[in-house]
């Protein structure tokens, strides 16, 4: 009964450790996933920070220059969307931080789970609020363009690169519509092959913790 007893011992406490070394390395992975991806997000950040800058400036050039009344109203739209995008932006700035090493194995696995949540919302709802809102509001502004001597107005540079014709009206709008639709496919793509698996990694981890 004794040898049986002590075998039993051995055979768990084996197991115990397997399963340790296992979770062990597990977490290496995942802290090397969570990294990776924290750095492609600042390097997001930063582009679309970035960009939305220079957006406001071209906005804010073709709000004054342009004396079309729906475009110029757009232009006004544009420039307080990419203010709206800055702020959201600088918001998961502010969210990506690094893993808190000094916290407990639980508390760290926590603080991943909750970054990798906060961006898997910001890019699902980025169909709304980036896609589907800037598209609308490019939308009207080319739509508004109206026929520039009808308000004595020349500017070769601005009537050179502005869809003022119907025709060209119409390829924009296109391209726009396959642009912001790729923008949609890639953000649902990274969601689905990068963020959700590491959730599901982060989790498996948190459960095996539970269980040792």
């Amino acid at each position: 009964m004794l040898e049986q007893e002590l075998k039993d011992i051995w055979n768990n406490s084996s197991q115990t450790e397997t399963i340790s070394i296992e979770t062990d390395l597990l977490i290496q992975e995942l802290n090397s996933e969570v990294n990776a991806i924290q750095k492609t997000i600042r390097r997001r950040d930063i582009r679309e920070i970035s960009a939305s800058v220079l957006g406001i400036i071209m906005y804010s050039f073709l709000l004054y220059e342009i004396p079309f009344p729906i475009s110029k109203l757009a232009c006004s739209l544009s420039i307080s969307w990419f203010i709206f995008v800055i702020l959201k932006f600088q918001k998961s700035k502010r969210q990506n931080i690094p893993t808190n090493l000094s916290l407990s194995l639980t508390e760290q696995l926590a603080q991943q789970n909750t970054l990798m949540q906060q961006q898997k919302n910001l890019l699902n709802s980025s169909v709304y609020w980036y896609s589907l809102l800037s598209f609308v509001i490019n939308f009207i502004f080319i739509i508004g363009l109206e026929n520039p001597l009808d308000y004595n107005w020349t500017n070769t540079l601005a009537t050179t690169f502005l869809p003022l014709s119907f025709s060209f009206k119409i390829i924009m709008i296109i391209g726009l519509a396959f642009i912001y639709s790729f923008i949609i496919w890639i953000n649902k793509r990274v969601i689905n092959k990068s963020i959700k698996p590491l959730i599901q990694n982060i989790e498996i981890i948190q459960q095996q913790l539970k269980t040792e």
